[in-house]
């Protein structure tokens, strides 16, 4: 008898509300809600194991999506901030990732419907998801198509780093994007549509989620200007500025900063001093 995987069990007996079954040693509780039909005494099924709220193994008829040891990308159905995130599994009981595998800061966490990666792990009979490191994720489907170059792709994001973030493709492609390739803060299980610039290796992509310049001018002048009405209208970062600044506070190169900056003062949105940016009134 394995929990967490589908078992061949034999009907022990029926009872008002349940089945009981048996692996010839442990006997195992089916509600009739779960059965598909009548079962006969001596009559064997198949049921995947799991543990119920109070830890007790339980018998399901339904077909999970994920068994013990597999790798699936599973949909976020509730949050729970004392507990982590309940992922579906398609049976009555959801699976839960535990707030251990997720960051302190709770608006990087999973929202509902969001997707995630995970692995089902099993500790001390109950059974959990777990979030793997990249290179696992990356190697679990070894015979995926390649993603070609200006494709825009569907992926969710799985790690966050300091550099910019990575996602994955439901095919278990691997693409990470630059801080300086996006404008917002993600969250981990979040839906992107990643453009692949180049491809790193065979399974391992950079990509953007930039629109193409002339479209972005405006979105970084207003990135700007929003990050002075929150600062009292005065900034001191300048075209002067060193890319490694701009690229930590603004999340954009050297190059769209100061395309921004020019773009507002062009308008007379700001006064430009040389240690400081000025919002005009």
């Amino acid at each position: 008898m394995e929990i967490g995987k589908i078992n061949t069990l034999k009907v022990l007996r029926e009872t008002d509300i349940a089945y009981l079954l048996t692996d010839g040693e442990n006997e195992i509780f089916l509600h009739k809600k779960e059965a598909k039909k009548p079962y006969l005494d001596n009559e064997e099924i198949k049921v995947f194991l799991y543990s119920d709220n109070l830890g007790r193994i339980t018998a399901s008829t339904k077909a999970p999506l994920i068994q013990l040891d597999e790798v699936k990308r599973l949909k976020v159905v509730n949050v729970k901030p004392r507990y982590g995130v309940f992922l579906d599994i398609g049976i009555v009981k959801d699976l839960l990732l535990s707030l251990d595998d997720l960051p302190e800061d709770l608006s990087k966490w999973p929202k509902e419907d969001d997707y995630v990666f995970v692995k089902m792990i099993e500790k001390h009979e109950r059974l959990f998801a777990h979030i793997i490191g990249r290179k696992q994720l990356t190697d679990y489907n070894p015979n995926k198509e390649p993603l070609l170059e200006n494709q825009v792709v569907n992926a969710n994001v799985m790690y966050l780093l300091e550099h910019g973030l990575v996602c994955f493709t439901e095919d278990f492609h691997e693409i990470f994007v630059h801080r300086n390739n996006f404008r917002k803060k993600y969250r981990i299980g979040e839906a992107i549509s990643p453009k692949i610039i180049i491809q790193n290796s065979k399974d391992e992509y950079t990509a953007t989620l930039i629109e193409q310049k002339e479209l972005m001018l405006e979105k970084d002048a207003l990135y700007i200007i929003d990050y002075l009405n929150q600062h009292q209208g005065v900034m001191p970062y300048t075209d002067k500025t060193s890319p490694e600044i701009i690229s930590k506070v603004f999340h954009m190169s050297k190059s769209a900063f100061k395309r921004a900056l020019g773009s507002l003062y062009k308008t007379k949105k700001i006064k430009l001093d040389k240690e400081k940016t000025i919002l005009n009134k």
